[in-house]
C-alpha cells in the first residue's frame, strides 16, 4: 500500500493533538498502548521503543502494512534521587520539574513574616511569637529564610529546586545557611 503524502499525515497528526487533550482516558491508554513497543528503565535513562508502522495507522498516513523494521527509540536520562522518606525519578534538564505546595507555603509564610518584622511593630522575637502563637525556633528560622537569594527564591516557586529539598529539609538548614548567595546556592544543592 502506498502512503499518503506527508502532508495528509502532518494534518492528521496536528487534528490528533487537538483530540488528546480532549481524548477520553480509556481512548488515550488504548492508543498509547498500541504505539508503545516497550518501555525500559535503566539505572540512568528511560527508553520508550515506538512502532512506526502503529504511529502511521494512528495518523492513517497508509503505512500500517508495511513491516515496522525500524522502530523509534526515545532515550531521556533520568536517575533515581531521595526525596524526603521516598525517591523520584528525575529526569536531565529539569523536565520534571515540579512544583512543590509545602516549599510555595514555606516561602509565603518567610515574606509574611519579614514583612511583619520589617514593620517594627513588635519589641523583640519573643514578643513576635508569642503574639503569633508560633515557636520561637521556627519563627527565627523563617526570618532567617527571608534572606535566601531571589533566584533560590524564585526556582522554589517555579519547582526547579533539587528534588531533595524538601520544607523541612529548608527549613533544618535554615540554621547554618550562608549570608553569601552562591553559597546559599551550594549548601542548598542548586547548580553553580
Amino acid at each position: 500500500m502506498v502512503g499518503k503524502s506527508p502532508a495528509a499525515a502532518l494534518r492528521n497528526a496536528f487534528t490528533l493533538s487537538k483530540r488528546w487533550l480532549a481524548m477520553p482516558p480509556v481512548e488515550m491508554k488504548s492508543l498509547v498502548l498500541d504505539i508503545v513497543e516497550r518501555v525500559t528503565i535503566a539505572a540512568d535513562r528511560i527508553e520508550i521503543r515506538l512502532s512506526r508502522a502503529k504511529i502511521a495507522a494512528a495518523l492513517e498516513a497508509g503505512e500500517s502494512q508495511q513491516p515496522d523494521l525500524d522502530p523509534i527509540t526515545l532515550s531521556i536520562e533520568a536517575k533515581l534521587r531521595r526525596a524526603g522518606k521516598g525517591k523520584r525519578l528525575v529526569i536531565a534538564n529539569g523536565a520534571g520539574a515540579e512544583v512543590n505546595a509545602g516549599l510555595v507555603e514555606l516561602i509565603k509564610d518567610v515574606f509574611i513574616i519579614r514583612n511583619q518584622v520589617l514593620s517594627g511593630s513588635d519589641d523583640s522575637i519573643e514578643a513576635m511569637s508569642g503574639r503569633l502563637g508560633m515557636n520561637k525556633c521556627r519563627l527565627t528560622s523563617l526570618i532567617r529564610l527571608s534572606y535566601l537569594a531571589p533566584d533560590i527564591v524564585r526556582a522554589l516557586l517555579e519547582g526547579r529546586q533539587p528534588i531533595e529539598l524538601t520544607p523541612a529539609r529548608l527549613l533544618r538548614l535554615s540554621k547554618d545557611l550562608p549570608h553569601d548567595w552562591s553559597e546559599q546556592r551550594h549548601v542548598l544543592g542548586f547548580a553553580a
